[in-house]
């Protein structure tokens, strides 16, 4: 079982490390600092699995180009209830746009390659934007996770909306199908700056926000169809008009399976068992696997 208090740690721990990348992102390069998204991947998820009970973190050498569009990948759940996997491309906020956003491997957008190998893989495919700004939040942008239109303020400035503080967006998910249709569509100009995204745009945390306010201890099989409805109810919202209705679930970047897996993927099954890692092309640079079974185990 996944108990309420572990629930709030992994979450606080979350918004502990977006607000660490917002303050990269922001005062970094006035300092000479300039993060990269690999340097930053990296750190925030070797400290989840340094400091959140039962999170493992695996590393792996890559090709310069990932062949299937992806920087990093979560897999949550256990062996018996199987597991809800989510893949991940990062970008980094630079002079308020994503400046890779348009980034092409071989002939093929990055978004297109993320969208056809999560649909193939059963994956959810997101976008995981660092961010971090010197001002308020925009003026004339929605706040996606204020259902009373409120927008996010600083810590310890202003009240603002309660779901979300303005630097718990310094990691940011939006779903892929939503870049990649805006990326493409008209009008050319402005589809690489802040504003065009961050509407649609969440705090990392809230993955496991719809769970976090549970009382009861939480088993797997809820773990993962909770997860599974919020992500839904992202792309569904992300979706023009109409288009939700007219369009397949492939479209809008909705696995057919809700993102939900029998088992691990065998090169993740072979290196947690010890085996060598190795890299076809199609792994990403880290995945990280929370394991409901080893919550259960370290708390008994």
């Amino acid at each position: 079982m996944l108990t309420p208090a572990q629930v709030r740690q992994l979450r606080d721990e979350l918004n502990r490390l977006a607000s660490s990348t917002w303050h990269k992102v922001e005062v970094g390069p006035r300092r000479g600092l300039a993060f990269g998204e690999e340097s930053i991947t990296d750190h925030n998820l070797f400290e989840l699995d340094r400091r959140c009970t039962g999170v493992e973190v695996y590393k792996f050498y890559h090709r310069e180009e990932a062949l299937n569009g992806a920087d990093f990948e979560w897999y949550i759940g256990d062996a018996a209830d199987g597991w809800i996997g989510i893949r991940f491309q990062a970008k980094k906020l630079d002079d308020e746009a994503y400046l890779g956003l348009g980034h092409r491997v071989g002939t093929q957008r990055q978004y297109d390659i993320l969208l056809k190998a999560a649909a193939a893989d059963g994956l959810w495919p997101l976008y995981c934007f660092y961010n971090g700004w010197s001002g308020a939040w925009p003026n004339g942008i929605r706040n996606a996770v204020c259902p009373n239109g409120f927008t996010p303020a600083r810590t310890g400035i202003g009240k603002g909306c309660r779901h979300a503080k303005l630097e718990h967006f310094g990691c940011a998910l939006a779903p892929a199908s939503y870049v990649a249709r805006r990326h493409r569509s008209a009008p050319r100009v402005g589809r690489l700056a802040l504003d065009d995204y961050l509407a649609h745009s969440r705090p990392w945390s809230h993955i496991f926000e719809i769970i976090t306010d549970r009382s009861d201890p939480l088993d797997s099989s809820t773990v993962i169809r909770q997860i599974s409805a919020t992500l839904h109810s992202w792309f569904a919202a992300s979706a023009s008009d109409g288009q939700e209705t007219v369009e397949p679930d492939y479209v809008l970047g909705i696995p057919d399976n809700g993102g939900r897996l029998v088992r691990l993927p065998p090169w993740l099954m072979a290196v947690r068992q010890g085996e060598a890692r190795y890299d076809d092309g199609y792994l990403p640079r880290l995945a990280l696997v929370l394991d409901l079974d080893a919550v259960e185990g370290r708390d008994n």
